[in-house]
């Protein structure tokens, strides 16, 4: 409000400096005695003001006019001239404010403002009511304030009002038209008659104001004053009436302009109308749309060709033809709902549906459809654009299946998986992942949890981990958590999130369900310390427990004894009866150990039939003692396994902590060596390790190391012990037994060594290295005169694995030059057992070539008449266990009996082993076994030796003459 006084007080003060400047140079050409100019530019000035400005100025003209009246006429000698100097231009101003405002009014009134006065009779009416008709106002009030005042004689009133009245009729006529031509509005057209309105009302208004002030004091004396008022006022007013006609003028040519140029913009209107329409007809023409005219009852009238390339059909095929042509017959009816919707007015938008091309294959479309109307509005036609979307709805399809497909992909993983917010808002979820969580589906729509209330407290640090991640790079690590299931127990998971691109709070998340790997991970960690046969910790548990144990036996001065177990005869049961007898012989000795241990105790399988016992917190080695005496009891019982009933026992090696060793190694080789002393003093035993066991040993590792370098440092020598025939004590055979005889040293025996040739494999060589050298001696007795006699070489399980066994023992025999009948193998029966399909095949290739095959130690094992049915052997070899208790054991005797009836059922051979006596001879030769070998013959003696043996018959040994 403040702002807006300020203005209206400025505009004020403007138009009164600009009325007294004006009105200053008005009085320049007043008169006396009433002072009245011939022309007042004021009075124009101030109609204008008013016309543009409006009332609120109004003041301004009455301060300009005072000022002006005030300056000229101020007398301050005494009062009364005082009084009049100010009422005078007082009511003066009263006077030119009224007449201006009145003005002002009129033209508002009948002409209108703002104008441009572009009608002859809209420039009259303006310049009438403005001029002449307003300006009587302000000469009667001047006049008539100048008359009272005394100013005025009354015999000059009458001219004075005249001459104020033209002066003012004058000034509006010649300045409202300049001031308006450079602010009138519209400014555009009032511009333009600058130059065509105002520059000649200036330039005639310039000549006679220069003239009348040139001649003003030659003119102006009272002779002459009339004629030159007169003259001097028709002037004026013919510069008025200049005006006037030039406004006229310039409004008609301005409304001729304004028709030329509304012409010329009709005319480019309809050029580019033209243009436009050609441009719609090659659009049309060119579109890949198909646009297409009809009428109402469905004929083509308009084809483009975009509808030729989109349905095969020209033209000239299409023009006058129903537009039924296009639809399929299951579509007839679409045509017409389309046609009253249209008849109605109504437009159709992207209708899609299906089209038939000229070659029938149909097309997807996508329809819009508009009434065509005439120039009353009525519908007469319709016009059709038709947009091939085939390839959209190609792809579509393909988006469709798309997700079907990833939809399937995520409802059958197995993998649970939901979309939610970092709120812990879950908007769906797949089945994996309801299972997982317990909720079902609609719980998961009705949002009636939150994947937040599924985290114990304990996991809110990782959950804020993995969210802070989120935010900062879309995705988190996947990390382990436990999930609360709806029924309240607890679920380990594998948790992986990533947000959508775009989005800051909606992602995926992946739940991996870890309860089949953590017991996958416990059953791992309890196969790495356990046997997976019989469920017992493993060598690793073992050795584990054993140091805990001794760091417990260091720390309280107590004892810990190691118990080795070894099973007795469980090798040949595995052989003879096959491994899955063996594995359950295995379970049930677990059990049976496990019952013998006390609290504390520990027991563990190191593998094949080996088991250690930990004892810690011993009183002394009694405690050991009794567990093991224990542990055989248990195994001596007979195990029931499928319909046989096996028999074995154990033999069980001790060793004390800290009496003989202070760590796991040491122990434990300790207790190894004192169960190998059990097993060589009879089986079924107990030994505890002393200083002269670890000796022994130390001896048998010496001896290993020994005998990998004895072959080549030619240490072996071959004994042969001879096989006679009873009856005529004619040798008709020698079995070749290997010694060794290192140099400087006392010979090791073969039980010495040959269980550590197997171990090494070093048997393979030294077995080949046997029977080259018996064959090649055999050679030397024939060439010597014993074409007859034969040689046994025993076979090693380990020797019959080689592929080219069979091809190197031909390649001996033919190095020899001895027929392979000439030789004999001698095999286990255990070798009838392992890998018998392989066996088989080896030993028949034996066969085949001619070598005799004869099972050494028969008795010993488990093999069955089935095995001795199928395998290619030709004799059998008794035992000397059973042979050594011939009438001293009913249950040896009785097996020897046995055994050499069932040779003879299956046409098998039999020689018995270790023969030490006549008595033994003939009984042998009494149940009809002639062959044998053993001391009551000969020893095993050196190749010269027995070509001594060979040269005489053992005919005082015949148990016939005995």
């Amino acid at each position: 409000m403040h702002t807006q006084v300020i203005r209206q007080g400025s505009e004020i003060a403007v138009l009164a400096l600009v009325y007294y400047i004006n009105a200053r140079f008005g009085l320049l050409m007043a008169l006396a005695p009433g002072y009245a100019a011939p022309i007042w530019p004021a009075a124009g000035m101030a109609l204008a003001a008013l016309l543009l400005f409006g009332n609120r100025v109004a003041p301004g003209i009455w301060l300009g006019s005072f000022l002006a009246n005030v300056t000229v006429a101020f007398d301050a000698s005494n009062t009364a001239l005082l009084a009049q100097s100010l009422l005078v231009p007082a009511g003066i101003g009263i006077g030119a404010t009224l007449q201006a405002s009145a003005g002002a009014w009129l033209i508002r009134r009948f002409v209108g403002f703002p104008t441009p006065l572009d009608r002859t009779r809209d420039v009259i009416k303006f310049l009438g009511l403005g001029g002449p008709a307003s300006c009587a106002v302000s000469a009667s009030v001047g006049a008539t304030t100048l008359l009272l005042l005394g100013v005025l004689p009354a015999d000059h009133y009458v001219s004075t009002w005249w001459i104020w009245w033209i002066g003012d009729a004058i000034g509006v006529l010649v300045a409202t038209p300049l001031i308006l031509s450079w602010f009138g509005q519209p400014r555009a057209l009032w511009r333009r008659r600058r130059t065509t309105v105002a520059l000649p009302i200036c330039l005639a208004f310039a000549v006679i104001v220069a003239v009348f002030m040139g001649a003003r004091e030659l003119f102006f004396s009272d002779p002459q004053r009339l004629l030159v008022w007169s003259t001097l006022a028709g002037g004026m007013a013919l510069t008025g009436v200049l005006g006037a006609f030039l406004l006229v003028v310039s409004g008609h040519a301005m409304a001729f302009e304004q028709l030329l140029a509304q012409r010329t913009h009709d005319l480019e209107r309809t050029r580019q109308a033209e243009q436009a329409a050609l441009q719609l007809a090659a659009i049309v023409t060119s579109s890949d749309d198909a646009i297409i005219g009809k009428t109402l009852d469905g004929s083509i009238v308009s084809w483009n060709a975009g509808a030729t390339r989109m349905y095969g059909y020209s033209a000239s095929e299409t023009l006058g033809r129903p537009i039924s042509l296009l639809i399929p017959p299951e579509l007839a009816g679409e045509m017409a709902a389309i046609t009253e919707r249209l008849r109605r007015g109504e437009r159709i938008d992207h209708l899609e549906t299906v089209r038939l091309r000229k070659d029938g294959c149909r097309i997807d479309i996508s329809l819009t459809t508009s009434p065509i109307r005439d120039a009353e509005g009525r519908v007469t036609g319709i016009s059709a654009i038709a947009r091939d979307i085939s390839e959209r709805k190609r792809t579509e399809k393909a988006l469709r299946d798309r997700e079907a497909r990833i939809r399937r992909l995520v409802d059958a993983n197995i993998i649970g998986i939901f979309i939610g917010e970092l709120g812990g808002r879950i908007s769906e979820a797949n089945e994996a992942f309801l299972k997982i969580s317990g909720y079902s589906r609609e719980e998961v729509l009705a949002e009636r949890f939150r994947w937040t209330d599924m985290t114990p407290p304990q996991y809110e640090a990782a959950d804020a981990h993995a969210l802070e991640e989120l935010r900062q790079s879309g995705r988190c690590t996947p990390y382990e958590k436990e999930y609360t299931r709806k029924d309240g127990s607890l679920i380990t998971v594998l948790v992986a999130c990533a947000l959508f691109e775009g989005s800051h709070d909606e992602g995926v998340s992946f739940v991996l369900d870890l309860t089949e790997r953590k017991l996958a991970d416990e059953r791992i960690h309890h196969m790495v310390g356990h046997d997976a046969l019989t469920g017992l910790p493993n060598r690793t548990l073992l050795q584990d427990r054993m140091r805990q144990a001794i760091a417990s036996a260091h720390r309280t001065g107590a004892r810990v004894g190691v118990l080795f177990i070894d099973l007795d005869y469980f090798k040949n049961i595995n052989d003879s009866l096959g491994h899955h007898v063996g594995d359950q012989v295995l379970k049930m000795t677990a059990m049976r150990l496990q019952q013998c241990l006390r609290v504390g105790d520990s027991v563990a399988r190191l593998g094949g039939d080996e088991f250690v016992l930990i004892l810690p917190l011993l009183g002394d080695s009694g405690d050991a003692a009794r567990v093991a005496r224990k542990a055989l009891d248990s195994l001596a019982q007979p195990f029931n396994v499928e319909l046989h009933q096996l028999h074995l026992g154990g033999s069980i090696g001790i060793s004390i902590y800290p009496d003989d060793g202070v760590d796991v190694d040491s122990l434990m080789r300790a207790a190894d060596t004192a169960m190998y002393h059990a097993k060589e003093t009879g089986r079924d035993n107990v030994k505890f390790f002393t200083a002269a066991l670890n000796q022994a040993v130390q001896r048998r590792l010496d001896i290993g190391k020994r005998l990998r370098q004895a072959l080549a440092r030619d240490e072996f020598t071959l004994h042969y012990q001879p096989q006679v025939e009873m009856d005529s004590g004619i040798i008709f055979s020698a079995e070749a037994l290997l010694r060794w005889q290192p140099p400087g040293t006392q010979p090791i025996s073969c039980g010495d060594f040959i269980a550590n040739a197997e171990e090494s494999g070093l048997i393979v060589s030294i077995g080949e290295w046997v029977l080259r050298q018996a064959c090649q001696q055999l050679k030397i007795w024939r060439d010597g005169g014993h074409p007859q006699l034969k040689i046994a070489v025993n076979l090693s399980p380990r020797q019959l694995e080689q592929v080219n066994f069979c091809a190197l023992v031909g390649q001996i025999l033919d190095e020899a030059g001895i027929p392979a009948s000439a030789l004999e193998l001698e095999i286990t029966e255990s070798m009838l057992m392992q890998r018998s399909e392989y066996n088989l095949a080896m030993l028949t290739r034996l066969s085949d070539m001619g070598i005799a095959l004869s099972v050494d130690d028969f008795g010993t094992g488990y093999s069955s008449l089935a095995y001795l049915q199928r395998f290619p052997v030709h004799s059998l070899k008794i035992d000397q266990s059973f042979v050594r208790d011939i009438g001293k054991d009913q249950n040896d005797t009785a097996l020897v009996t046995a055994i050499i009836a069932m040779a003879a059922s299956l046409h098998l051979g039999v020689i018995a082993e270790g023969v030490e006596t006549l008595q033994q001879a003939q009984f042998l030769m009494a149940q009809g076994c002639h062959a044998a070998q053993g001391f009551y013959y000969s020893k095993a003696v050196r190749a010269d030796a027995f070509s001594e043996l060979i040269a005489n018959k053992f005919e005082d040994k015949n148990p016939l003459h005995g």
